[in-house]
């Protein structure tokens, strides 16, 4: 989840309570990784791959022999309320070679998602608090290799999403003209906050290194609130993303087998009074090649500070490329744990499957 950073104050009707941000910002989030990248621990910045997702460094699409799209889901079931029971928006990528060694580069994954409620406490009144929403990112860009060993890519990374908060009050001492119960609905939009990406991969046979950074995203955010009965008030102000690092390095000791490991890490986020601390994701993963298209995986990561502070995943899943290696499917599967702010023992069990087919498949 990203930080609370959504401390608005919404200008009201009357004395009703301004903007309330969600307890836990904008809601349980998740590192952008392919099916086959989540069943190896979520490596990814040091993982070479021409056609499955690479929002995490889009570099690694510089060695793409032909046009080719991936698409997947993910669904959950845990103490993670927001995403427990739900299948998640469809993360989608497509990358199209050029000539002279250009690669264009597209993605959309998502997020984060939110699904909260709470009783407050105002100085009049009483309610209770609905909170929905999530957000989306995308990536537009180009890569370029250079050499054959070398690629480099270059592109606008966005965030954007919305918060809606559905509220009832009962003001404690209700009477003409105020009614008993007062409904209405704060919609946040998040508009799309833009940022660079910039991405390095060095690729041989036997060893691939990746580097990948974000800049800090900048978008408005406008907040209108609409009453059951007539009228609406509104507010517009700038927020803020964090920029982003990624790192990593993959290793192929023997022709069947590929080890790797990555590090994610963020800054802290400070806005309008609220702050989450930074943080990082350190992972491990291995792929093994079974023959006949078949492939194993498995890996481990550790999360500290961020959205679950000290978190542990394990890993697992597969994959089958069809004849020819134009077209297959990804499933993996993961379970995390972790100690929520008030010292509960958590967990989440998470399926991640994709779909990915080349030019050649698809017959163009």
């Amino acid at each position: 989840m990203i930080a609370a950073f959504l401390a608005l104050v919404l200008v009201s009707a009357g004395d009703y309570p301004g903007f309330v941000p969600p307890p836990n910002g904008t809601g349980d989030e998740i590192l952008a990784a392919s099916p086959r990248s989540f069943a190896m621990g979520g490596i990814s910045a040091g993982l070479r791959d021409p056609v499955r997702f690479p929002l995490l460094n889009p570099a690694a699409s510089g060695w793409a022999l032909e046009s080719g799209i991936c698409l997947g889901g993910r669904y959950a079931e845990g103490d993670a309320e927001a995403w427990s029971g739900f299948l998640g928006f469809p993360n989608a990528s497509l990358v199209i070679p050029l000539p002279w060694n250009l690669t264009l580069t597209g993605a959309i994954a998502s997020r984060s998602r939110l699904l909260e409620s709470a009783d407050r406490i105002f100085e009049d009144y009483k309610g209770r608090i609905e909170w929905s929403g999530g957000l989306e990112e995308s990536y537009a860009g180009v890569t370029f290799r250079g050499t054959d060993w070398l690629a480099v890519s270059l592109g606008g990374r966005c965030t954007f999403g919305s918060i809606v908060a559905d509220v009832t009050l009962t003001p404690f001492d209700p009477g003409p003209p105020v009614p008993v119960n007062t409904v209405y609905r704060d919609d946040a939009s998040l508009g799309q906050a833009w940022g660079g990406q910039l991405g390095l991969m060095i690729g041989t046979p036997a060893v691939s290194l990746g580097f990948s950074v974000t800049t800090d995203r900048e978008g408005i955010v406008d907040v209108r609130r609409d009453y059951s009965g007539e009228g609406s008030d509104s507010l517009s102000m700038a927020y803020e993303i964090p920029g982003e690092i990624a790192a990593g390095a993959s290793v192929r000791p023997v022709g069947w087998l590929l080890v790797g490991a990555d590090v994610f890490t963020r800054k802290a986020l400070n806005l309008l009074g609220s702050r989450m601390e930074g943080g990082s994701v350190v992972a491990l993963g291995m792929e093994a090649d079974l023959g006949s298209g078949f492939a194993a995986r498995a890996g481990y990561n550790r999360m500290h500070g961020l959205w679950r502070d000290s978190a542990r995943t394990l890993t697992a899943g597969g994959g089958y490329a069809f004849d020819g290696g134009h077209g297959g499917i990804d499933v993996a599967a993961g379970f995390q744990s972790w100690t929520d702010s008030l010292g509960a023992d958590r967990g989440e069990t998470v399926f991640s499957f994709s779909l990915w087919a080349t030019e050649s498949w698809l017959g163009e």
